[in-house]
């Protein structure tokens, strides 16, 4: 199903199976996910991954799992996948996402999969749709967009998809909420969607050289890069001895007239408070600019 957007398709799947319900985001989370949820009737409950590795156990998701299912009010229903992970970056393993299956088959869990930076995987692990694995197809949602695989942002092009008892009852909330996702820009994107065989081939090689400038010139000021295996956003623990990253941003903001994302903003605790994610989807001379003016501000 063809939506304004993935934040259309997100809506239309909240307002459409989870009213009423809960639904589990890892944390970091993108901040979407929770308020989208939580607007439209239902409850998020937050999954901390682990500090450094961003890694969780299977047995105490499992547990948490368990409990929040068993709860009179909004119980549990769905699992949010998002890999690439915003803000992080992360790319969920095959194993990780194994785990993620085996828990929902056994509490009967949807999967609400949003995998919108799909395209922008450069590291070891590629990219795993959670769908296609065994007994995922018939509950998982996957959404998408084109935004930012092919620069259209302002356009609010994302889609749907899954099995026809969970896609096909999101077009009465499509409807009430959008009316339609315009023609014109379907056809428009249509018209060059499979005309560039090589489109996402570049296009990870054009973030992965992106990502390499960005991740050199941050570590020569004492950032901690976080590793993550996608090339959209950098995830990193600021120097030390500038506070939080709250701190630090405003400092940036008003000394060098750049800024990035505390990782406050994605959280519930103060875990990642030392954290920034910094986004790296720009021209080269913007970006090139915007990391020469933060080393200078930094550097003494």
């Amino acid at each position: 199903m063809i939506t304004p957007g993935g934040t259309g398709a997100l809506i239309t799947v909240a307002r459409t199976h989870l009213v009423g319900k809960s639904a589990l985001v890892f944390e970091p989370y993108y901040p979407y996910h929770r308020r989208i949820v939580e607007e439209l009737g239902g409850r998020t409950e937050a999954f901390a991954l682990e500090r450094d590795s961003l890694t969780f156990e299977r047995e105490e998701l499992r547990a948490r799992c368990r409990e929040l299912k068993s709860r009179a009010e909004f119980p549990l229903r769905a699992v949010v996948t998002c890999t690439p992970v915003n803000p992080t970056g992360k790319v969920f393993t095959r194993e990780e996402l194994t785990a993620i299956s085996e828990v929902c088959a056994e509490f009967d869990l949807l999967c609400l999969a949003d995998e919108v930076y799909e395209h922008h995987v450069i590291g070891a692990h590629p990219h795993t749709s959670i769908a296609s694995l065994p007994g995922m197809r018939e509950r998982t949602v996957t959404c998408n967009s084109f935004s930012k695989s092919w620069n259209i942002s302002g356009w609010r092009l994302g889609y749907a998809y899954g099995d026809s008892r969970l896609v096909a009852p999101l077009f009465n909330a499509l409807n009430v909420f959008y009316v339609c996702t315009p023609t014109p820009l379907q056809h428009a994107l249509a018209e060059v969607l499979m005309a560039e065989p090589e489109h996402y081939a570049r296009l990870r090689e054009n973030f992965a050289r992106k990502r390499a400038r960005a991740v050199a010139a941050l570590e020569r000021i004492g950032f901690r890069v976080y590793d993550s295996g996608s090339a959209f956003y950098v995830w990193a623990r600021i120097p030390s001895g500038h506070g939080d990253a709250m701190r630090l941003n405003e400092r940036l903001i008003a000394e060098a007239g750049v800024a990035a994302v505390p990782g406050s903003a994605f959280t519930d605790s103060d875990t990642w408070d030392d954290f920034m994610r910094i986004c790296i989807a720009r021209e080269d001379e913007v970006l090139d600019g915007a990391l020469d003016k933060l080393e200078r501000a930094l550097a003494g």
